[in-house]
């Protein structure tokens, strides 16, 4: 699976290809999910996102 996903509480960006035990991505409540269309990482990081520090480099 590739793409990203948000965590609005904490304002950072997952790589789902990518992702890793310490994202703890499914813990992330589901009001607290946001998708991006364009699916990029530019276009997370234009609406603030931070990159996660375990699933991308």
């Amino acid at each position: 699976m590739g793409g990203y996903l948000g965590n609005k509480s904490k304002m950072i960006a997952h790589h789902l290809g990518n992702m890793k035990s310490e994202c703890n991505i499914y813990e992330i409540k589901m009001k607290d999910r946001e998708y991006f269309t364009p699916d990029t990482l530019d276009n997370a990081k234009s609406k603030d996102y931070e990159s996660c520090k375990f699933c991308i480099d």
